[in-house]
């Protein structure tokens, strides 16, 4: 498999001290029928930063990178991606963020090059020919490139979503159990994946069960549980604990 190529997004030069945070929540908080998946979330990551979100099912890890991804809206606090608000930047932060999620959104009745081209296009890729072409091989799908996606496996499928996460310059990217499905190949994609994007300053942030797969390809971690962070360690990333009960973060019984 070739060396994988990224295209580096201008926001991502720099010294990680030198750019506002790449990711910045305040009390954050998002309710489901009156229960907390986030219960007041402070959180900074430094640009140019590789970050592992821990913690066990239903701990929020999700619905964090949902909240960044500009898919949900919070309940309370706010977020901010590069310096611009999630909710009032929207159509902004979306330029800036790549976020590969459980479901990898692809059309089945697509091949996996139109899938592609079709991404580029909404991407507005730069030479995207060319572009779909490099990514089809830095995912290992040259061969299945013209197969429709209907006939993929679910390994397939999340090789193909890495590659259109290549086809931008995403200068935030959010990876939601990246290593899910894949085989040791794979596996060893989505290594490359990370060493590459934080070779060249783009900002990670990958929830994922994998720990000991993660141990040196990242800076640091957060872990949370029942929608609060509960530790952090490594370089570029602090938190504090919420306000429970103020006017932004939910009462404490809202997490029971």
């Amino acid at each position: 498999m070739p060396q994988t190529t990224i295209y580096v997004s201008p926001r991502s030069f720099g010294r990680p001290d030198a750019r506002p945070p790449a990711v910045e929540t305040t009390e954050l908080a998002r309710l489901f029928a009156g229960s907390a998946a986030l219960a007041g979330v402070t959180l900074r990551v430094e640009g140019g930063r590789s970050v592992a979100l821990l913690g066990p099912n239903g701990a929020g890890k999700t619905t964090l990178l949902r909240v960044l991804a500009t898919i949900l809206r919070s309940s309370y606090g706010s977020a901010r991606v590069d310096g611009l608000d999630v909710v009032r930047d929207a159509d902004l932060v979306r330029e800036r963020v790549a976020y590969l999620s459980h479901a990898t959104g692809l059309y089945d009745d697509l091949t996996a090059r139109e899938n592609l081209h079709f991404a580029a296009a909404l991407l507005g890729t730069e030479e995207p020919a060319a572009r779909v072409e490099r990514a089809l091989l830095d995912v290992g799908l040259g061969e299945r490139a013209d197969d429709r996606v209907r006939g993929f496996s679910a390994g397939m499928r999340r090789r193909l979503a890495l590659g259109r996460i290549l086809l931008g310059r995403a200068s935030v990217v959010l990876l939601d159990e990246p290593y899910a499905a894949l085989d040791r190949d794979g596996m060893g994609l989505v290594d490359r994946l990370l060493a590459a994007w934080k070779e060249v300053g783009v900002t990670v942030i990958v929830a994922s069960h994998a720990t000991d797969r993660l141990t040196g390809l990242l800076d640091g971690t957060v872990t949370l549980d029942r929608g609060l962070v509960t530790a952090v360690s490594g370089a570029g990333v602090t938190s504090v604990a919420p306000t429970l009960g103020g006017t932004r973060a939910p009462a404490p019984e809202a997490i029971r």
